[in-house]
């Protein structure tokens, strides 16, 4: 990983491109093997028409023009020069996209519920506690929090956020907020005028033990290390056991939500390819939102963008509009079941095209649909950057073929290696009949 220009702030200490541990954004982007990559972070999962316009046009004008929805509620622009790194911030940060400091903008990473404002079971305190959140994370005191450190706020409603990994997890529960520990079983109540103290506590504990040689990069390290119920005890809060939160999801469609004017209203959920956007894509999803809906598109943790607003007689109509921008619209479309990165086309460190590879899967299982329940995720390497939680069927590329790990991550290893996507088709056809998994050729 190379240096950024001596105009922007330094990239985290990371002498390799395969070396993980760190987040990019927009005031420290990441080399990659297409460019430089760029982090854009709509406040409050809110991204504008207008400001989807811009984000594309400057996509274009400074980048490759490719766009991806990250698990982060973020976008993420890629093939960035060099030279159009810190026009690109300035034009971001001057349209509220982003703040300023590169400081404040590293930490603010707070997801969101993606319906605010439209959702009635959604409570009204959220708005002001999302305030109150955004105030802390802007603390200098808390410069030493890694940039992977992520808080999520689930308002329940249609679209919670119960499964979104975050590292502090808030879920409204009526007059109080249950508060969720990254790797820990103990949980904390506390009123909804407490929560933002509470966190910032928290938060000023891990950023100190954040420091010198053994530090932990991730809150769940701090937990594995000290205890879920020390940590909550030290920010003034009463350690209790949960049961499990429900999954959540979500899946393109129309969600009804609310009548309106005669008509019921609601909001409809598209999916895109992969997660990938082009910017003439954006911008003509831009134009549906303005057409359909309340003129913004809202960011999620599924890599689906939502449009509120829509009267549920528009929904026909719009799904259609949606498939011709690029967009998915159909629940039952194989692509919302993979995830891939780049692979060759964005990153030095693949050596495989995952993005043409899952594709061809997609035309090879046709009629016989993706085996087993789950996600099949297509990696270019073992760093497993799409999906780094483990997957039904995990495929990585080493020297031009894939290894095969089931209901594992990217980085364990492999039960059968040195496939072709062919290959691959096969197994997985032979794995979902029933038979033996190995027909293919490769090693174990």
């Amino acid at each position: 990983m190379t240096a950024p220009s001596p105009a922007l702030s330094p990239l985290p200490s990371s002498p390799d491109v395969t070396v993980r541990g760190w987040c990019p954004s927009l005031h420290e982007p990441m080399r990659s093997g297409d460019g430089w990559l760029v982090r854009v972070k709509p406040r409050r999962a809110i991204l504008t028409a207008g400001a989807a316009r811009l984000v594309a046009g400057l996509a274009e004008r400074h980048g490759n023009g490719r766009i991806e929805l990250t698990n982060r509620g973020n976008l993420q622009l890629r093939g960035i020069a060099e030279a159009g790194l810190a026009p690109l911030a300035g034009a971001l940060a001057g349209a509220g996209l982003a703040d300023a400091d590169p400081g404040v903008e590293r930490r603010r990473n707070l997801l969101c519920p993606p319906l605010l404002g439209h959702d009635p079971a959604l409570d009204p305190r959220l708005p002001g506690l999302i305030a109150a959140l955004e105030a802390v994370q802007a603390d200098p005191a808390l410069e030493a929090l890694p940039g992977k450190f992520g808080l999520a706020l689930d308002g329940g409603g249609v679209l919670p956020l119960d499964a979104s990994r975050a590292d502090i997890l808030l879920r409204a529960e009526g007059e109080a907020l249950r508060l969720c520990l990254d790797g820990g079983a103990d949980t904390a109540l506390c009123p909804w005028g407490e929560a933002a103290p509470a966190i910032a506590r928290l938060l000023r504990r891990f950023a100190a033990a954040c420091g010198g040689a053994g530090a932990p990069k991730r809150l769940r390290e701090l937990v594995r290390r000290e205890g879920a119920a020390a940590l909550l005890r030290e920010a003034g809060l009463v350690p209790r056991t949960a049961p499990p939160a429900p999954a959540a999801g979500a899946r393109p469609g129309f969600l009804p939500l609310a009548p309106g004017r005669g008509a019921a209203r609601g909001a409809f959920l598209l999916g895109l390819p992969l997660g990938h956007l082009t910017a003439p894509r954006l911008a003509a999803l831009a134009g549906l939102a303005e057409r359909h809906g309340d003129a913004t598109l809202r960011l999620t943790p599924w890599r689906l963008l939502v449009i509120p607003g829509v009267a549920a007689r528009d929904a026909s109509h719009l799904a259609g509009a949606v498939a011709r921008a690029g967009g998915i619209a159909d629940a039952g479309d194989p692509l919302l079941r993979i995830r891939a990165c780049p692979g060759l086309r964005g990153c030095a460190s693949a050596s495989v095209d995952t993005e043409a590879d899952a594709a061809a899967l997609t035309t090879l299982l046709a009629g016989r649909g993706l085996p087993r329940a789950g996600l099949l995720h297509l990696s270019g390497c073992a760093k497993g950057c799409a999906h780094p939680g483990p997957a039904a069927v995990t495929l990585v590329g080493e020297a031009g073929g894939y290894g095969i790990r089931r209901d594992a991550t990217a980085r364990e290893a492999p039960e059968r290696r040195g496939l072709s996507i062919a290959e691959v088709a096969d197994w997985l056809l032979g794995a979902q009949d029933g038979a033996a998994p190995g027909a293919a050729q490769g090693t174990g």
